[in-house]
């Protein structure tokens, strides 16, 4: 069986101050022990894990999952990790499996924002919680953003890197003995902005100004990416709903034409007239363009001229929690406008499109 290594080995590996390990008052036999128990634990761990993923894999909405089991020589170093910040904290070979909650980590992704509800719905109605879950927001983030989490009694908090996600803390029973599993929830855009944070600051970078500074500007980008696929999600249905309406009133006028024409056939007037109500039927089966299609492509436009303005590259230091240009939509074209409105992640809009404006003004 695999052996940890030596004492001085290790803590240079991990970049551990041989001062601080000591004040711990950790020895060295009583972590390799752990280490070989936790070792014996990795195959019920590991039938346990894939329990996890295959039902995240069937709930609608999630897009991938991925799952990992805590490598032996990283449980030690959590344990000393986690001596060295609470002297008070004491993690034993009898109770780690228990006080190490991620020796199993899922991760969980989906596509829009929105999507999340109800792949909470099915972990919270699935398996018991250990605790609340905890949703970590980006410092900037709306009010708005951080109440949807509220309303489902998860633990809100900021997180000091900018990591969206939310975390829960469940308990699965393969056999006698219960385990815990974290499973993190994000989209893509933030999974793929956390996964180039992670390889850059980890695991000694973690206060770089120079790093934190674009990592910030890259997670905004990714924020904004966010936003414009809930945007695309919201314009996709308005323009099935249209599509819809459109043929509808189409079929409608093309009964109406052939219920018309027979009644023309019948009449007792001049062949000249008949023509002329004929002549003028042919007109209506001309294709139609509805105005509504017209006023939607002018507000994509106008808002992909808005969104390429506000994200230019010299523009990025100064923003602050820019979600969405708001879409100029026409006011006659009430249904998509007041689609969008209604979402709260579009409340903070207007103020964004009034800063372009006094930026003009100043140029």
């Amino acid at each position: 069986m695999e052996q940890l290594i030596k004492q001085d080995l290790f803590l240079e590996k991990y970049n551990i101050d041989i001062n601080n390990f000591e004040a711990t008052t950790l020895k060295w036999n009583d972590l390799k022990l752990i280490h070989q128990d936790y070792l014996k634990e990795i195959p019920k761990l590991e039938s346990s894990a894939i329990y996890i993923f295959n039902s995240l894999m069937k709930t609608p909405n999630v897009h991938s999952v991925r799952y990992r089991i805590k490598e032996a020589e990283h449980v030690i170093e959590k344990i000393i990790r986690k001596r060295i910040r609470d002297p008070n904290q004491i993690i034993t070979i009898e109770n780690y499996k228990s006080e190490l909650t991620d020796l199993i980590g899922l991760r969980a992704l989906h596509l829009f924002k929105e999507e999340w509800n109800s792949i909470h719905e099915f972990i919270t109605s699935t398996w018991e919680l250990k605790e609340k879950p905890v949703a970590n927001y980006r410092d900037g983030d709306s009010s708005d953003y951080k109440k949807e989490f509220e309303k489902l009694d998860c633990d809100v908090k900021e997180h000091k890197y900018g990591y969206r996600s939310v975390h829960y803390i469940v308990e699965t029973k393969p056999a006698k003995e219960t385990y815990f599993a974290e499973i993190q929830i994000r989209t893509i855009f933030e999974e793929a902005w956390s996964e180039i944070d992670h390889t850059i600051r980890y695991p000694y970078d973690q206060d770089n100004p120079v790093f934190g500074q674009f990592l910030l500007i890259l997670n905004r980008l990714a924020g904004s990416a966010d936003e414009m696929g809930t945007f695309i999600q919201y314009l996709k249905k308005e323009l099935q709903t249209k599509e819809t309406n459109f043929n509808q009133m189409m079929n409608e006028k093309d009964s109406l034409i052939k219920e018309l024409e027979a009644k023309i056939r019948n009449l007792k007037v001049e062949d000249s007239d008949k023509q002329y109500l004929t002549d003028g039927l042919e007109k209506l089966k001309m294709p139609t363009y509805s105005s509504d299609y017209i006023k939607l492509g002018n507000a994509v436009s106008d808002a992909i001229r808005n969104i390429s303005l506000i994200t230019n590259l010299s523009d990025l230091s100064n923003i602050k929690n820019i979600q969405l240009p708001q879409t100029l939509i026409t006011s006659d074209f009430s249904s998509l406008h007041k689609t969008i409105d209604s979402n709260p992640i579009f409340s903070q809009i207007q103020a964004s499109r009034e800063s372009l404006k006094d930026k003009k003004k100043l140029k």
